[in-house]
């Protein structure tokens, strides 16, 4: 297997500050990182696999070299004392890529990793770019922020814990977040996103097969176009259900709702839930 590295900049020592991970941590660093990661004939899509992250997912920027990802941005670095903090900055921060020996068409990019024995925190804050038509799944273990813009293949998200923000996404989206809020804007295609916890808002354009929105506490805001043939599938355990289309609000008891009905040829599968919040249902202006 092909293995693609590229080299951080020196880490610098900053002074001890509020531990961003747990309180124990009062050692921190920074370290500059950018590169690119050559994408192997064969493969079809990308797995990136980080600890912690914020990230940005774009476009490359016109005239980029053939295909590739390319990553700019800074690894931040949490430590209880001196000792495991040069542990931590030992490791390479750089992002480095292989393609899965279990199947060859995926590309596993990773990022920097807490070395096993050390009490702290690594965590990627920056940028991928990338060409719109590749599918991309970004995996984050512990904590992670994630926007994506623009994607024309399908994307896929999963951290424990972070806020996800989808904007001008074809070709589909499958989110999930264990607690943090979300939004999608300018959305066409297939969106099935779910959090245990965190408002969503999707604007949805251009509906796909199926539409899914689900939090286990949180508002919920779906736009679609008023001429929407779709089959509704509404469900708030506490709280309450409002829309633009006609559809019948049942209240099964005090505090649920529930709201299910069909317009036209119900091409589109919308299923909404929240154990605790409110859903809305509106119209989206047209343009």
């Amino acid at each position: 297997m092909d293995r693609h590295t590229s080299a951080a900049r020196p880490s610098v020592v900053l002074a001890a500050g509020v531990a961003m991970a747990f309180t124990a941590c009062t050692y921190r660093a920074t370290d500059e990182i950018a590169g690119s990661l050559s994408i192997p004939e064969g493969v079809e899509r990308i797995r990136v696999d980080l600890e912690n992250a914020t990230l940005d997912v774009g476009l490359p920027s016109e005239g980029a070299a053939g295909p590739q990802l390319t990553f700019q941005g800074g690894v931040r670095m949490d430590a209880e004392d001196e000792h495991q903090l040069q542990q931590l900055q030992a490791i390479e921060h750089g992002l480095v890529a292989e393609t899965d020996p279990d199947d060859p068409t995926v590309l596993v990019v990773a990022g920097p990793k807490t070395p096993d024995g050390v009490r702290g925190m690594i965590a990627y804050e920056g940028n991928l770019r990338l060409s719109a038509d590749v599918p991309i799944e970004i995996v984050i273990r512990d904590n992670g922020h994630v926007t994506m813009i623009g994607r024309r293949a399908l994307s896929k998200v999963s951290t424990r814990r972070g806020d996800l923000r989808f904007e001008d996404c074809y070709g589909g989206v499958k989110a999930t977040t264990g607690s943090g809020n979300v939004i999608a804007y300018d959305h066409h295609g297939d969106l099935d996103i779910r959090s245990q916890g965190g408002d969503m808002q999707a604007f949805v354009i251009e509906p796909g097969e199926r539409l899914t929105l689900s939090t286990g506490k949180g508002t919920i805001q779906c736009y679609i176009p008023p001429a929407t043939q779709c089959d509704v599938d509404a469900r708030a355990e506490i709280g309450r259900i409002g829309n633009d289309f006609g559809f019948e609000v049942t209240k099964p008891t005090a505090y649920s709702s529930v709201m299910v009905g069909r317009r036209g040829g119900s091409k589109t599968r919308v299923l909404l839930r929240t154990a605790a919040g409110h859903i809305m249902m509106r119209g989206l202006d047209p343009r």
